[in-house]
């Protein structure tokens, strides 16, 4: 089974990787330790979103493959 980083630590490498794919297009975007609250609530709202869409494939694909589904991911909504 794989373990999940904290909402807070995959939030972070999750924005930082964005900030360098949208520099690499040519786009400025404010560092992590820059953000003021209201988008620090939006990059961790965007990975909790990101992870109950891992949660909704994972679960699709043990039900493909015919598989009970246990497992849940930190910050999962349903």
């Amino acid at each position: 089974m794989t373990t999940m980083p904290g909402l807070l630590p995959l939030a972070r490498h999750y924005y930082e990787t964005r900030r360098e794919v949208l520099a690499a297009a040519g786009a400025q975007t404010t560092p992590w330790y820059r953000l003021n609250p209201d988008e620090l609530g939006v990059a961790v709202a965007e990975t909790q979103i990101i992870i109950e869409a891992l949660r909704r494939a994972n679960k699709e694909q043990a039900v493909l493959l015919g598989e009970g589904f246990t497992h849940t991911l930190p910050g999962s909504v349903i």
